[in-house]
């Protein structure tokens, strides 16, 4: 166990995180069992100043764990190698933890998705003076909560895990897990090139599909939206795929090196911060287009404020997009031109 001061940061954080999202949580089984917004009973108002408060509880609760993550993340990949024994990036780090730190991590993305979910719901429901949509949010409030817990539990293990005795090695879980050199050059037993070849050809026709959920009319918006948030559903695991597998390799300057947490440090100018980071961009805005969507359809009364939400979240997936692909396309064409071969 390290009791280093950032892990300290981390678990105070989570912590205070938690308790004001469990205070929302509260009021959100309330909403979602008496929520009557037509009647003028005492009940009622009580529970309307109540959702106030837990608006404001759940939205601090967010801004803290977003900030906890970030703290975390920034542990992981450049400060925890130093202390962690034979770790050199944060894949040591995680080896360290067993296991736990991954499910961390991932337990920490699924609330943090449905926690943004929530906040561009509550902007649509604050739009209009009679919250249509409060019931609604409070089950979201509540389907955040288990993934919550879990994140900040396995968080808080997976630090309690780590060993400043226990020596690791990250890169023997790298390179081990390759047989032979072919091994190397294809996943589940796909070669590299057809992943790449798949990942162009969805980054194209989720652009396409993009630019057609800004241009079509009303009756259509629906079926490309939905286009639009499927692919970029597909779009996401394949590009974070290749990334690792192919265009790294144009980052490190080296082959096979097939570790995601050496994007993060100084040396590759962390590439890796602005390259997830529009992973999960693209991860949120595709869906919630579609949602946006269908919020208007169901919410009449929302449908301008819904429309607009639902462009805007194409909108910044196609800038989000074209600026990823511009990012791993420009080292591999500039390594082209230099050295007249691909890193394969």
């Amino acid at each position: 166990m390290i009791w280093h001061p950032l892990l300290i940061a981390v678990v105070v954080g989570d912590v205070l995180s938690l308790l004001l999202w469990l205070g929302a949580a509260g009021t959100a089984f309330q909403i979602t069992v008496k929520w009557a917004p037509q009647s003028a009973h005492r009940e009622q108002i009580q529970l309307e100043r109540k959702a106030e408060t837990a608006r404001l509880s759940a939205k601090f609760s967010l801004v803290i764990f977003i900030i906890s993550s970030i703290v975390i993340i920034i542990g992981i990949t450049n400060v925890l190698p130093a202390i962690v024994p034979g770790a050199m990036c944060g894949t040591g780090v995680l080896q360290a933890t067993t296991g736990l730190g991954g499910r961390a991590l991932i337990y920490r993305f699924l609330a943090f998705f449905i926690m943004m979910l929530w906040l561009s719901y509550e902007k649509l429901d604050l739009s209009r003076p009679d919250a249509p949509l409060t019931r609604y949010n409070s089950r979201l409030v509540l389907l955040a909560l288990p993934f919550f817990l879990l994140a900040v539990i396995t968080t808080f293990r997976s630090i309690l895990r780590i060993d400043s005795h226990q020596a690791v090695n990250c890169c023997a879980i790298v390179y081990d897990q390759f047989g032979n050199l072919a091994a190397a050059q294809q996943i589940a037993g796909i070669p590299n090139a057809f992943w790449v070849r798949a990942f162009w050809l969805l980054t194209f026709l989720m652009l396409l599909c993009a630019v057609w959920s800004l241009k079509t009319k009303r009756t259509n918006g629906e079926t490309a939206v939905g286009f639009l948030a499927v692919i970029s559903i597909v779009w996401v695991p394949i590009a974070a795929i290749t990334l690792v597998r192919v265009h790294a390799a144009y980052f490190y300057q080296v082959l096979h090196h097939h570790c995601p947490w050496c994007l993060f440090l100084p040396e590759h100018k962390f590439v890796g911060v602005p390259l997830f980071g529009l992973l999960i961009i693209i991860t949120m805005e595709g869906p919630l287009s579609y949602l946006a969507a269908k919020t208007a359809a169901n919410f009449p009364d929302l449908l301008p404020k819904a429309r607009r939400r639902s462009k805007l979240a194409g909108l910044r997936l196609i800038l989000a997009a074209v600026t990823y692909a511009g990012m791993v396309a420009l080292p591999a064409i500039y390594w082209k031109l230099f050295y007249g071969v691909w890193l394969e």
